[in-house]
C-alpha cells in the first residue's frame, strides 16, 4: 500500500519508555510511523523491536536534537516529504532532574525547559501548518500530574509540565475558536516504570533531595507498565479526549487535599 495512502505518526522521545510503547501500540495498529531521538542506539533497538513485531509498517527513525529549532523543523518536513501525511504527533521526550531550585544553574533549567516545554512549540510551529494544508491532525503532548500538582525539589520539572499543561490548553482553545480541523490531547500520568530517574544525581549531604531522589526511583520502578500507558493514551486518542489521566485515583486524591486547604484558608 502507498505510504501516503496509510495513517503516520510521529512520535518524539522514541527510543525508549513512553515513547517506545506508544509507537509499538501505533505499530500494532498498522500506522506508519517517523520516530525521533537524540539516542542512537535505543532508537536503533526501538525499530529493530517493531520490525519483529509488526514488518510491514514503515518506520522512519530520525535522529534529532529537539532543542534545536532546525532539526525540529528539517524533522516535519522530512516526514512529510516521505509519508505525504502526519495524523498523530506525539510528543513524550522529556527529562527530569531534581535539587533545591535556586541552586540549579541556567544552564540546567534550560536545558530541561528545551527538552520538556520548547520542543513541543517548535513542533506545533513546524507541523500545524502541514497539518492544516492536509486539513486533519491530532498532537497528543505527554505532560505529568505534576503539571497539576507541584512537588518539592523539582521545580525545573514542574514549571514544564505546568507549562506544557497550560499550552496544551491554549492550543486546543485556538483550534476550537478558528474552527481548524485539528485536535489537541494532554496525558498526565503518575508513576511509569521507565529511565527516567536514570541521570537524577546524588546530592551528597542533601537529606531532603536524596531523599526525594530515593523515593523517585522506588515509585517510579513500582509504576505502570509503558505498554498499559500506551494502551490508555490510544484510547483517549480514539474517544478524542482533550484530558487523558492514566492515574485518575492519584489526581482525585490529591485535588481533595487541596480543596481541604482551601476550605480552611
Amino acid at each position: 500500500m502507498p505510504l501516503h495512502s496509510t495513517p503516520c505518526a510521529v512520535v518524539t522521545g522514541a527510543a525508549s519508555g513512553i515513547g517506545r510503547a506508544i509507537a509499538t501500540a501505533f505499530a500494532a495498529r498498522g500506522v506508519n510511523l517517523l520516530l525521533a531521538d537524540i539516542d542512537r542506539a535505543a532508537l536503533d533497538d526501538t525499530v529493530r523491536q517493531l520490525a519483529e513485531i509488526a514488518p510491514e509498517v514503515h518506520v522512519t527513525p530520525v535522529i534529532a536534537d529537539l532543542c534545536r529549532p532546525d532539526q525540529v523543523a528539517a524533522l516535519a518536513s522530512r516526514t512529510f516529504e516521505e509519508f505525504g501525511r502526519v495524523d498523530w504527533l506525539v510528543n513524550c521526550a522529556g527529562m527530569l532532574l531534581s535539587g533545591r531550585s535556586w541552586e540549579l544553574d541556567e544552564q540546567q533549567w534550560t536545558r530541561l525547559m528545551d527538552v520538556n516545554l520548547w520542543s513541543v512549540v517548535r513542533a506545533a510551529r513546524a507541523f500545524v501548518p502541514r497539518m492544516l494544508q492536509q486539513g486533519h491532525g491530532h498532537i497528543v503532548n505527554i505532560a505529568s500530574l505534576a503539571g497539576m500538582l507541584p512537588a518539592p525539589w523539582l521545580a525545573p520539572y514542574t514549571v514544564s509540565k505546568h507549562g506544557l499543561v497550560a499550552y496544551s490548553e491554549t492550543l486546543q482553545q485556538e483550534f476550537q475558536a478558528l474552527s481548524l480541523p485539528l485536535r489537541v490531547s494532554v496525558v498526565l500520568p503518575g508513576p511509569v516504570d521507565t529511565g527516567i530517574c536514570r541521570h537524577i544525581e546524588t546530592h551528597g549531604g542533601d537529606a531532603a533531595v536524596d531523599g526525594t531522589n530515593t523515593y523517585l526511583r522506588g515509585m517510579i520502578a513500582e509504576g505502570m507498565a509503558p505498554d498499559e500507558l500506551a494502551r490508555i493514551v490510544l484510547a483517549g486518542i480514539d474517544q478524542k479526549q482533550f484530558w487523558i489521566f492514566p492515574h485518575a485515583d492519584m489526581l482525585k486524591a490529591a485535588l481533595r487535599q487541596r480543596h481541604d486547604m482551601l476550605q480552611g484558608a
